[in-house]
């Protein structure tokens, strides 16, 4: 074990790997709690798993690369040719787990309308929309949509249609009519949502808190399904490489994946993700 721990290529696959997945557990983390009053929240958990799918991506890359080149790491130019767009790395991530063993737990990549949601706006806010609000300052933002509202387009307004059942929401309907009709004399309401549509009453507000309450849980749901996934290649490709080709760099890099390889109902049940004890 020594001798693990004073290769270089090993210290930089653990570092990478430690990286990749506690960024993709702080974002998940995020997404939990991302709601219209506190939107920053949205764009801390957008930066988050950006680099946390991108890493894990390009390790995916790498060691598959080792495992078909005797040990060898691909060039700096490969993998400046991969960029940030995820659409791409994650189809070569897709191409590479179907070349490894498919009876492992997650094989499947996640293919819902909701896991391409949160692709599509993780993949844009990595390569065109991470620098929204200065370029819409600075008057260059015209090609562009706020991700926050992209987000809530591609993934917030699904999730309601899928999980926001109608009996629920009329119930919550209910009690914002009631909420209303006792404040509304009473109280002053100026906000508005992920999209910036003005919210100016408390039937509104109440409403959009419902739907936000099941936004937060479902995202954070999906976005670990497309997490898991990755683990999924991850790990067996740190098994194949260390313990099968003897590849020495590979040894453990699965390991701090681990936390993300368990059923849906242990991803349901827990709100706050870290790879540490």
């Amino acid at each position: 074990m020594n001798g693990i721990m004073e290769d270089a290529q090993w210290r930089a696959v653990q570092r990478e790997s430690q990286l990749a997945a506690a960024q993709a557990a702080h974002g998940v983390t995020l997404l939990g709690k991302a709601n219209h009053t506190q939107i920053g929240l949205y764009t801390q958990a957008f930066f988050a798993l950006s680099v946390g799918l991108e890493r894990t991506g390009k390790l995916i890359f790498l060691a598959d690369h080792a495992i078909k080149n005797q040990g060898t790491f691909p060039k700096d130019q490969d993998m400046r040719a991969i960029g940030h767009d995820l659409y791409p790395l994650l189809k070569k991530c897709e191409q590479i787990g179907s070349g490894l063993s498919q009876e492992r737990y997650y094989a499947e990549r996640p293919s819902h309308e909701i896991h391409r949601g949160i692709e599509c706006v993780i993949s844009l806010f990595a390569t065109k929309l991470r620098y929204y609000n200065l370029n819409h300052l600075a008057g260059s933002a015209q090609d562009q949509q706020d991700p926050v509202a992209l987000w809530w387009e591609k993934v917030g307004a699904p999730i309601c249609d899928r999980h926001y059942n109608q009996k629920k929401r009329q119930n919550d309907e209910a009690v914002a009519v009631r909420i209303d009709a006792l404040l509304r004399e009473r109280s002053v309401v100026a906000h508005s949502n992920e999209a910036g549509d003005p919210i100016r009453d408390i039937r509104a507000l109440h409403c959009r808190g419902r739907e936000t309450a099941v936004v937060q849980k479902k995202s954070q749901l999906y976005a670990l399904q497309i997490v898991r996934w990755l683990s999924s290649i991850i790990h067996e490709l740190s098994c194949h490489g260390a313990y099968e080709k003897r590849i020495q760099a590979l040894f453990g890099m699965h390991e701090p994946f681990v936390v993300f390889m368990n059923d849906d109902s242990f991803l349901r049940k827990r709100k706050r993700w870290s790879i540490y004890p």
